[in-house]
């Protein structure tokens, strides 16, 4: 028997030990994504629900992009398993609760019929930052359309078609308000499509666009020790998740609002609240900022992963003064309360079962700037504090690795994104002010690209470690 004939062949064995003993739920669930952290963070959650005996549902995944994983998914039943470990036990659970899988570029029709459920009540969304966004090149005829909003408009006016409720949207993507920017897209679309105002005002109306904070360290697949992890489980499985035990999800939203999807009556670690942004800011700036900055200057040194970056001398210290000193003191937060998070995170990102690939950090590393970075240059610039030498580097560190890839480190981005860099061959202060990477005009923060100047010529001279300890 090859070795893949015995992979299938044990997949099969789990699988048919899972089918006998769970029952198939209805699809309530649509879930756009199926990368490693809503696998590990959104379906986990609904097992969870399903065996608290909250809810009664599966879940259905679209799979976003051309390239993606659910052929991967279809072929071990869409089951997998989610491996939690903290610095002092772990646990593992097969999850079961995936009913199908969508590819809407091979099955545009699927994607359609996913509207026509009059139980599937619940839409959530992990397309990253750059995902909640009009690509300009959709039509009413493109099928299927290149972004994401093009795609939940043609699903939502199936269903208005249809005369069926509304849906519960919870987008993940961490961007500023993720619930009504998803909104507007979609508002966006229906307009430059035509279809009218009656749908619009149903999508405005009936269905429920709450922003949402997720936080969940997910490394993804353990390839260092998946055959003994195969080995002590007794089945192989090519899609483990590996995730931190910690978990939140904060909802901006009521009891009322979730009725048809109450996760938070599942004894997990979630929150509804009416104002998202004191979770968001703390998260966005004190835990993704961080795994943004060691992204950059972290590969530039050779460095690997998360745990290797913050037990190295020089980044960790680089990265605990940029927390504290630059972030904690422009956040509107109690300053304890922020050093506390920021101390919090630091063991999260220490912890030894965590291997999280900085090269997977870095993907989309542009929109992540915006989002997790540049909002820090900003309040210390607003607060007159200057400007924030540790989290201008990181950006300096960013354009190293965009406009000069050395085939060792390299850019990991949307196509369109580094045909951008390329164009400038290599100009920083022409990329600085592309709004349209940044969303606005990086030059015009006074300072800031005379100082990425400098950085980059130091960094070009001496490399990044100097640049780290000139800050001790």
């Amino acid at each position: 028997m090859t070795h893949m004939e015995d992979e299938v062949d044990m997949v099969r064995r789990l699988s048919d030990a899972i089918v006998t003993s769970t029952p198939r739920r209805p699809t309530r669930v649509i879930q756009f994504g199926e990368g490693n952290f809503l696998r590990a963070f959104a379906d986990w959650q609904v097992q969870q629900m399903n065996d608290a005996d909250v809810f009664d549902g599966g879940v259905a995944i679209v799979q976003p992009l051309a390239t993606g994983r659910v052929a991967e998914l279809d072929k071990q039943d869409r089951l997998y398993t989610v491996l939690l470990e903290g610095s002092q036990a772990s646990t593992h659970e097969i999850i079961t609760v995936i009913n199908q899988t969508v590819n809407p570029y091979d099955d545009w029709p699927g994607f359609l019929h996913l509207a026509d459920d009059a139980l599937t009540c619940v839409i959530i969304s992990n397309t990253t930052e750059a995902g909640i966004a009009v690509d300009p090149s959709d039509t009413a005829e493109t099928v299927p359309p290149h972004g994401f909003p093009a795609k939940l408009a043609h699903l939502l006016r199936c269903r208005f078609q249809a005369g069926l409720p509304g849906f519960l949207i919870l987008p993940c993507e961490l961007i500023d308000d993720n619930g009504p920017a998803l909104r507007r897209a979609v508002l966006e679309c229906v307009t430059r499509f035509g279809w009218g105002d009656d749908l619009a005002h149903w999508i405005a109306s009936e269905n429920r666009f709450c922003s949402t904070l997720v936080d969940r360290i997910v490394p993804g697949f353990p390839a260092d020790r998946a055959e003994s992890l195969w080995a002590s489980w007794g089945y192989q499985d090519s899609l483990i998740v590996k995730a931190e035990t910690y978990g939140l999800w904060a909802i901006e939203g009521t009891a009322a609002d979730l009725a048809c999807f109450p996760v938070h009556r599942a004894g997990l670690d979630v929150v509804l609240t009416d104002d998202l942004r004191p979770y968001r800011e703390r998260k966005v700036r004190l835990l993704n900022g961080p795994h943004t900055m060691m992204a950059q200057l972290g590969r530039l040194v050779g460095l690997r992963t998360v745990r290797e970056a913050i037990t190295d001398p020089d980044i960790r210290d680089f990265v605990v003064a940029q927390m504290l000193d630059e972030v904690v003191p422009v956040l509107d937060l109690p300053r304890a309360e922020a050093e506390s998070f920021a101390r919090e995170v630091i063991e999260r990102f220490e912890n030894p079962s965590i291997v999280h690939d900085l090269d997977a950090i870095a993907l989309n590393s542009v929109a992540k700037f915006v989002s997790r970075l540049l909002p820090t240059i900003k309040a210390n610039v607003a607060a007159g504090r200057g400007l924030p030498p540790r989290t201008c580097l990181a950006l300096a560190g960013l354009l190293t690795i965009y406009l000069r890839p050395d085939g060792v480190v390299e850019p990991i981005d949307l196509p369109a994104v580094i045909a951008a860099f390329t164009a400038a061959d290599g100009d920083a202060r022409m990329v600085m002010a592309n709004a349209s990477l940044w969303g606005e005009d990086l030059t015009a923060i006074p300072g800031l690209a005379e100082l990425i100047l400098d950085d980059l010529a130091l960094i070009e001279s001496d490399g990044v470690r100097p640049l780290l300890r000139r800050f001790k």
